[in-house]
């Protein structure tokens, strides 16, 4: 046995490492995402460097929302040795000053990547220069990189190559980055943890439906997260109206919490600087985001859902039940617009042309086909209700109860649910949401939980007795 230690042990010394070995995102991560705030248009030094204040001033870095991401379209081309080139109009000082300004506010910078040939903006992707791209990365000081899955391959074997490649190159870099896998599917799971520090297993969360479909995907994807790896089922969505996404107040507390229970990244995607009380009190809650920040680093499971058997489909890059709403709706129309001019155009010619009038028509057809298409695949919600349990460093459970449905509902958690949550002995029950003790007292079960309708939660910490 020690023989074949020792040669395992100089084995490792010449291979090198071949997973993840950064040290870095032991637990989720937390901070904020421009995606969902700047788009493109509004991806600007200055503007970053106003989020950057404002995540100082709303008391956000203090809470642990360290890491300021910026999302796609910083970049424009690449120059003759390979390495990125940040947009001179946007970012006229360069990326390296917006890193050491973002850095002198207590705050960690993330930048975006691809590991296609273009972004998903079209923007230069990082395929085939990882080396480079990793060094100019490291070079900048950037803490964090969120790499995205767009103009490449959906091979599985394929991706994973891709991914690792990456990897490979921000190991050798010299510096610690947390590095997280944007691939929107559940089959980068059983192999996340040697990939990268966080995955994506699911499409954007855009809507409320993207959200369901995002936890039901979760829920089947549990044993594979642990400290330094988790799973990573999209942004935090605030409530702001003006956010290209958004949900309401209500559900932004649902995702908050199931987020919580999950193990989830909290990253902010929401305007930031016009973001309403109500998500500042949510996201700055510091009883839930001890829940999701817990040490033990267990992702929580459902024990008890009366929501219908769930099976994730294979995401690929603007495919109709992938596709962001943004997108749906501009595809829709654009090609509405296509199947009425080509109609119209074929009733003229239907006399003077015909075999290209019906040319016409068969095109209005298939344009208004594919419209049909996208809508029928959109992502729906099931009328339903689930039970999330997390057990907690401490000896403790987190408990979340969430409403899908479009009508109120009555939801408990009986002797068997607790049973399933590891819970068999008398526990106290405190609202981490509203941070109080409940009516409860001491159970053995918790019964009775109302819940509004379309995203009503609840989110409670049951300790035993003993504890």
């Amino acid at each position: 046995r020690t023989q074949y230690s020792a040669c395992t042990a100089m084995l490792c010394l010449f291979v090198g490492p071949v997973g993840l070995d950064n040290g870095v995102g032991l637990r989720p991560a937390m901070g904020y995402n421009t995606w969902n705030d700047l788009r493109c248009e509004g991806v600007t030094a200055d503007a970053i460097d106003a989020i950057a204040v404002a995540m100082v001033e709303l008391g956000l870095a203090k809470l642990g929302y360290a890491y300021l991401n910026v999302d796609d379209c910083w970049a424009t081309a690449t120059d003759p040795s390979g390495e990125l080139v940040a947009d001179p109009a946007a970012f006229p000082d360069g990326l390296p000053a917006l890193v050491e300004s973002v850095h002198a506010r207590g705050l960690r910078f993330g930048l975006y990547g691809d590991r296609g040939w273009k972004t998903c903006a079209f923007r230069p992707g990082s395929g085939g220069l990882e080396p480079a791209h990793a060094a100019q990365f490291a070079r900048w000081g950037v803490d964090y990189l969120k790499y995205d899955s767009c103009w490449a391959s959906n091979d599985h074997d394929a991706a994973f190559e891709q991914y690792g490649a990456m990897r490979d190159a921000l190991n050798a870099s010299g510096r610690p980055v947390l590095y997280s896998l944007c691939g929107w599917n559940a089959w980068y799971a059983p192999r996340g943890a040697e990939l990268a520090n966080s995955w994506r297993i699911a499409a954007d969360c855009d809507e409320w439906a993207n959200v369901y479909v995002a936890v039901r995907t979760n829920e089947a994807l549990g044993q594979h997260a642990a400290p330094g790896g988790f799973n990573d089922p999209d942004m935090l969505l605030g409530s702001d109206p003006t956010a290209p996404a958004h949900l309401t107040p209500r559900q932004v507390q649902a995702q908050f919490s199931l987020w919580a229970v999950m193990a989830a990244p909290l990253l902010i995607g929401s305007r930031l600087r016009s973001m309403p009380a109500s998500d500042l009190a949510t996201y700055s809650n510091p009883e839930v985001i001890a829940i999701n920040q817990d040490a033990l680093g267990r992702q929580g499971e459902v024990v008890w859902s009366n929501c219908p058997p769930y099976a994730p489909r294979d995401n690929w890059w603007n495919s109709p039940w992938s596709m962001p709403r943004e997108v749906a709706v501009a595809w829709t129309s654009v090609l509405v617009t296509a199947a009425m001019l080509s109609a119209t155009s074929a009733l003229l010619l239907r006399r003077r042309a015909p075999r290209t009038a019906r040319c016409m028509l068969v095109f209005a057809a298939c344009c208004t086909g594919y419209v049909c298409w996208i809508w029928y695949h959109r992502p729906r919600l099931d009328a339903c209700q689930q039970v999330w349990a997390r057990p907690l460093e401490d000896g403790s459970h987190a408990l979340c109860f969430v409403n899908f449905a479009p009508h109120a509902a009555v939801v408990g958690c009986d002797s068997a649910c607790m049973a399933r949550a590891g819970i068999r002995s008398p526990v106290t029950v405190r609202d981490a949401v509203r941070q109080r003790a409940t009516d409860f007292g001491q159970v053995r079960q918790v019964d009775a939980v109302h819940l509004p309708a379309d995203g009503g939660s609840e989110l409670y910490r049951l300790t035993p007795l003993s504890v």
